[in-house]
């Protein structure tokens, strides 16, 4: 990866409280109550248990609370984006669905929502709950594109929107688990080219009685989110690894050629760890460390690049 690139990943990570729209790391809420206010709202069914994203701490990427989409077949809640015709938009946020449970949400081109505008079609994970590890988006640009997702861990899912030719020229990009998905300049329509009248927002629904899944680490801002593979190759190059990943108490970091330096940021974009190495391989005690998604950025004589783990 090129140093200035990289530093300006970095720099997008050190400046979220600024250019971001929202944050959400769920925390604000209480256990077993339903979410509503601000960025959260529904599809017009009153709030409340049984429509309302809720709050829970049976799973959680970051802190000890995420939001619940249950197995009710009733919950439709809607995350508000704004209803943007112009500009460039990122959003990222954590999933979670758990071994033979699915998942479903979709895009809406206006909210408040009435009729339903959906954009580009459904979005499924283990549609149905015959289809572990596999996921569908069954009406895009592209037509139907699957992709896959791990169960029973946390995975990213990652969407940057380019409207700045306005909404009737828009383009999209999504990652699912750091893989693209949707390729750059993809057009934000369905198959029959029909674009939306705005960004509006996202409808998790509780689509069946298998349907369980779990959001959190929301981060939706008026910029592009980076590419997450990037500098990855490089230090594949290098030989290096971080291990284990999922890490409990001692990260392990090694590579081929000496290690300059290693820090470590959290989801915030907050330094809690940095070290000169000037070694092939060393130990991080992160024993202490916060349950959630860390970022390692790793510099090899002159080669950088950052790695996502979990704790």
């Amino acid at each position: 990866m090129k140093k200035n690139y990289f530093l300006a990943v970095l720099f997008t990570f050190a400046m979220v409280s600024v250019n971001a729209q929202f944050t959400d790391d769920m925390e604000s809420y209480t256990d077993g109550q339903p979410i509503s206010g601000g960025w959260w709202t529904d599809w017009g069914c009153g709030g409340g248990v049984g429509c309302a994203i809720m709050s829970s701490s049976a799973q959680a990427q970051s802190g000890v609370l995420s939001g619940l989409i249950p197995d009710d077949g009733t919950t439709d809640a809607v995350l508000d984006m704004g209803n943007k015709i112009f500009g460039s938009w990122g959003m990222k946020f954590a999933m979670y669905v758990p071994d033979g449970q699915e998942g479903y949400w979709n895009l809406q081109g206006t909210v408040p929502i009435g009729a339903g505008e959906w954009i580009v079609g459904n979005i499924f994970f283990n549609q149905d709950a015959t289809n572990p590890g596999v996921g569908l988006i069954d009406d895009t640009a592209l037509g139907g594109v699957n992709f896959n997702f791990p169960h029973d861990q946390w995975f990213d899912v990652i969407m940057n929107f380019d409207i700045n030719a306005g909404i009737g020229a828009s383009t999209w990009q999504m990652w699912v688990n750091d893989v693209e998905v949707i390729p750059a300049g993809t057009a934000f329509t369905d198959n029959a080219g029909t674009y939306p009248t705005s960004l509006g927002g996202i409808d998790f629904f509780s689509i069946s009685a298998n349907n369980i899944y779990y959001v959190d680490d929301v981060d939706y801002r008026d910029s592009f989110h980076p590419d997450p593979t990037l500098g990855l190759d490089d230090l594949a190059a290098k030989g290096f690894s971080a291990y284990p990943n999922p890490v409990s108490n001692i990260l392990n970091v090694r590579a081929n050629e000496a290690i300059s330096s290693v820090s470590i940021y959290n989801i915030l974009g907050q330094e809690v760890y940095s070290a000169k190495l000037n070694a092939v391989s060393s130990t991080i005690d992160m024993s202490s460390y916060a349950s959630g998604a860390y970022f390692v950025k790793v510099n090899i004589g002159g080669t950088e690049g950052i790695v996502k783990i979990v704790k």
